[in-house]
C-alpha cells in the first residue's frame, strides 16, 4: 500500500516539474534542447522536424482538375466564374513546367501545385498514387478539404463550361425541384440515364455490355413521379454535350456520331432509386461534403475505370446515410483531349 502511494506522489511529481519545465523555456528551447547530442552521439530525443501544411487559399467551393497540358479553355473559364469558386490544379510528370506563367490574370482563385510541390507535403497517400495517373486526383481532394471545402466539383481540362458559373442543386430537394425518379426492371439492376436525357441508343462508360441486352428489352429507362418529401443530393452527376463520357466500343461502332450528341435541356433531374446503379464519373460531378469519403479514386485501376469502380460502391454505401445519386442535364460541352479508342477499349 505505502509503495502504491510512493509511486502515486512520485508520478505527480514528475508531471509538476515538466509542466514547470515547460513554462520556463521557450518551444524552441525545449526543441533545441531535446535534440542535443552528446559526444557519444547519441540524441535524447527525435523530432522530425515537419512543416505543417497552410492553405494558400481559403473557401467553401472547390474545382478539381488534374493535367499534363497547359492551360485550356477551360481552366481559363474556371478562374473567370461570376461565383466564387476555387481551382486546385494537380500536375503530373508530363504538365510542364512553366504552367503557371500561362495564366496572366485571375489567379488569385488558383492553387496549383507542380510534381515538387507535391513531393514537399506530408501527405501519406502520396507513397501510394502513382506518376502518370489519374488517382492524383487523390490529392486534390485533401487539400479541398483542408482548405474549407464544403462543396467540390470535379471536372476535366477539355470540359468548357456553357455558362460562366457552375450549376449544382441544393443538397436537400423537394418534390417539385426533383420531379422524377429511375428504377430499374427485373432483368437488370442497371439503368442507362442517357435514354432518359434524350439518348436511348447511346450508353454510358462503364456501364456492364452484359447488361445491355437485359436492358434493352427491359426499356431503356424507366421514370417514376417522385413522391419522397425530401432528397439528399449529395451527389450530382451532369452530362456533357458534344462527345459525351460514352465508352470505347460505342465511338468506334458509331464514329460519325461522336461530337454531335446533345441531351435534352428540357428534361428535369432525375434521382437514382435505391438499389438501382448507373455509372458516374468524374468530369462534370457535385460532391456535397457529407459525401466525401467517396471521393477516394482507386489507384490499383487502369484510367479508364477508376471512377466507375469508384462510382458503384460509393452508390451503394450512400443509400445507407439516406442519400442518393442525381442526374442533370448536360452544362458543358467536352471537347475531349485526343485518346486511342483501342487503348481506351483495352483500359476499360
Amino acid at each position: 500500500m505505502m509503495r502504491q502511494k510512493n509511486g502515486r506522489l512520485l508520478t505527480r511529481i514528475c508531471v509538476i516539474l515538466f509542466v514547470i519545465f515547460i513554462l520556463l523555456f521557450s518551444v524552441t528551447d525545449v526543441r533545441n534542447l531535446l535534440s542535443f547530442k552528446t559526444n557519444f552521439n547519441f540524441a535524447l530525443w527525435s523530432i522530425k522536424q515537419e512543416h505543417a501544411f497552410q492553405c494558400p487559399i481559403r473557401g467553401d467551393k472547390w474545382i478539381v482538375v488534374t493535367t499534363i497540358n497547359y492551360p485550356t479553355s477551360s481552366i481559363h473559364k474556371f478562374l473567370n466564374l461570376t461565383t466564387s469558386w476555387n481551382l486546385i490544379v494537380i500536375a503530373d510528370k508530363k504538365t510542364p513546367n512553366d504552367w503557371p506563367s500561362q495564366l496572366s490574370q485571375h489567379t488569385s482563385r488558383l492553387f496549383f501545385l507542380s510534381i515538387q510541390q507535391q513531393n514537399s507535403l506530408d501527405f501519406r497517400i502520396l507513397r501510394y498514387l502513382p506518376y502518370g495517373s489519374y488517382a492524383r486526383k487523390n490529392l486534390g481532394y485533401l487539400l479541398a478539404i483542408q482548405c474549407g471545402a464544403q462543396i467540390i466539383f470535379e471536372s476535366d481540362d477539355d470540359n468548357l463550361l456553357e455558362t460562366n458559373d457552375i450549376y449544382l442543386l441544393p443538397k436537400v430537394l423537394q418534390p417539385e425541384q426533383l420531379p422524377w425518379i429511375a428504377f430499374h426492371r427485373q432483368r437488370s439492376p442497371f439503368i442507362n440515364i442517357y435514354g432518359s436525357f434524350g439518348h436511348p441508343n447511346i450508353w454510358p462508360r462503364g456501364f456492364p455490355i452484359d447488361e445491355i441486352r437485359n436492358v434493352t428489352e427491359d426499356g431503356w429507362h424507366s421514370v417514376r413521379q417522385n413522391h419522397q418529401n425530401t432528397t439528399h443530393a449529395y451527389i450530382q452527376q451532369y452530362l456533357a454535350d458534344l462527345d459525351p463520357d460514352v465508352d470505347a466500343i460505342y465511338r468506334l461502332a458509331h464514329p460519325l456520331s461522336i461530337g454531335r450528341i446533345k441531351f435534352d435541356r428540357d428534361q428535369p433531374p432525375i434521382a437514382i432509386e435505391p438499389f438501382t446503379y448507373s455509372p458516374y464519373n468524374t468530369q462534370n460531378t457535385v460532391t456535397y461534403y457529407e459525401a466525401f469519403w467517396g471521393l477516394y479514386l482507386p489507384v490499383t485501376t487502369t484510367f479508364r475505370v477508376c471512377d466507375i469502380w469508384r462510382g458503384f460502391w460509393v452508390q451503394r454505401l450512400l443509400w445507407d446515410i439516406g442519400g442518393q445519386l442525381i442526374f442533370g442535364t448536360s452544362t458543358v460541352k467536352q471537347i475531349r483531349n485526343s485518346h486511342s479508342y483501342i487503348k481506351d477499349m483495352d483500359d476499360e
